[in-house]
């Protein structure tokens, strides 16, 4: 904002004249006094030159507060305004018995308030013009009160000695409109400077933002890149994160909206709960391909080997930089270390039980068994969904806990779409890898 900000002076122009008009209205008040003063004869005023005061008043501040109103015209609301009250002051200063002298200054101090220096000058000189009417006229209705009979001889001088003194009241005026002009220069200086720096600052955040948004895609890129490696080791786990994590938000939002764990389940945690499903199965990286590639069942040795991917997972996550203020960090640890656990304590690898599982985690392991249920496998084909319901259903209360259960149940139709859409992109691509890895195991056993 400049010195010349049109915006800025139109509003003042507004409130200020609003101001003038409460002044205009309490103006009606000296008539009125007039008329009881001379009535116990404290002043000498003519009732009819009192009563056409405040005919003036009441008429002029009833206009004024029209066109204060009305807004369509400030700055001539602000010259009538200043025009009516010292036009009043004059008026009032042409009685005899009337001491007005020191009011002369008061329209151009008012004026002061509109930081318009011609304006400030104009009045100056429109008030003094009616300090010495008034002073004419009030010679020729009684010029004994200056001392001196004599019209010719006591005008003059007086007129000089109030010129003299009006003199200081335009110093007085011309200093303050001075300083306001200056104060205002500052100030909008300030606010431009201010502006500047909200701007500079806005656009410093912007740009933080922007790059706080794009250092959290590339984040993202890594985990599901990781995914993606760990997918050319294990051909069904490359698939399986990615059919996790959309299961793993579809049961965390229904949890929520069916009023469980509202308050951990916001969107920031879901987000990062299906971000961290990426890298639940991390931990197989350091399981043999062989063992995770089998066809056919796993003997007792490698089952062993297989459960201990979670503890796997949770060391190699302890070396993932860390993202955020470090909660991601936390829940994919958390997810990889303990969806193998139960609710009823007979999972692995620590047996916990119950809310002694993470939330986190207990919300990983449905998503984790949905999908090994309805997904095809080397030594499987996929269930059904309908079947794989009635697995949870049976294991409500001890694998689950009841309402992560029920909330897949709830969620069949939904899973039963995505998993749909799911074997349709992935039938030809997983056609060729399933081959080679047939290939593979041929070749293996033959040698």
């Amino acid at each position: 904002m400049s010195i010349t900000d049109e915006k800025f002076f139109a509003e003042n122009i507004i409130h200020i004249n609003h101001m003038i008009s409460r002044l205009l209205w309490s103006m009606n008040a000296v008539p009125i006094l007039l008329i009881i003063f001379t009535y116990f004869g404290i002043f000498s005023v003519p009732f009819t030159f009192s009563l056409g005061a405040l005919a003036y008043a009441i008429l002029t501040s009833a206009i004024h507060i029209f066109l204060v109103k009305n807004k369509k015209f400030p700055k001539f609301t602000m010259y009538f305004g200043l025009f009516v009250v010292q036009i009043f002051i004059a008026l009032l200063g042409t009685q005899v018995h009337i001491g007005i002298y020191v009011a002369y200054g008061i329209v151009p101090i008012m004026t002061c308030l509109y930081y318009d220096r011609i304006l400030s000058r104009f009045f100056c000189i429109f008030s003094y013009i009616g300090m010495i009417l008034s002073l004419f006229i009030k010679f020729k209705n009684g010029a004994e009160i200056f001392g001196n009979e004599s019209f010719a001889v006591g005008y003059i001088p007086v007129a000089v000695g109030f010129t003299i003194e009006f003199a200081f009241v335009l110093l007085v005026v011309n200093v303050i409109s001075e300083r306001n002009n200056a104060t205002l220069r500052r100030l909008m200086s300030l606010a431009d400077d201010r502006g500047d720096f909200v701007e500079k600052l806005r656009e410093s955040k912007a740009g933080l933002e922007q790059k706080k948004l794009e250092l959290e895609e590339t984040q993202s890129k890594l985990i599901k890149f990781v995914a993606e490696v760990l997918g050319s080791h294990d051909l069904l786990t490359g698939s399986h994160v990615i059919h996790t994590q959309k299961y793993v938000e579809l049961i965390s939002k229904h949890l929520r909206e069916t009023g469980h764990f509202t308050e951990e389940l916001t969107d920031e945690n879901i987000e990062m709960y299906s971000n961290a499903a990426f890298l639940h199965d991390i931990g197989k990286i350091h399981i043999p391909e062989g063992i995770l590639n089998k066809f056919g069942k796993f003997t007792v040795e490698e089952f062993e080997m297989m459960k201990s991917h979670p503890k796997e997972g949770k060391e190699l996550l302890s070396f993932l930089p860390k993202i955020g203020d470090g909660r991601f960090n936390e829940i994919a640890i958390k997810m990889a270390y303990c969806h193998h656990e139960k609710w009823d304590g007979t999972g692995y690898p620590e047996r916990k039980r119950g809310n002694e599982i993470p939330l986190c985690a207990r919300i990983m392991a449905a998503a984790d068994v949905l999908d090994a249920l309805i997904s095809k496998r080397y030594y499987k084909e996929p269930m059904s969904i309908e079947a794989a319901m009635r697995v949870f259903y049976d294991s409500r209360g001890t694998h689950f806990e009841p309402c992560i259960a029920d909330a897949v149940i709830e969620l069949q139709d939904k899973i039963a779409k995505i998993d749909g859409e799911f074997k349709q992109h992935e039938a030809e691509v997983y056609k060729e890898k399933l081959e080679w890895w047939q290939r593979y195991h041929r070749m293996k056993n033959s040698t």
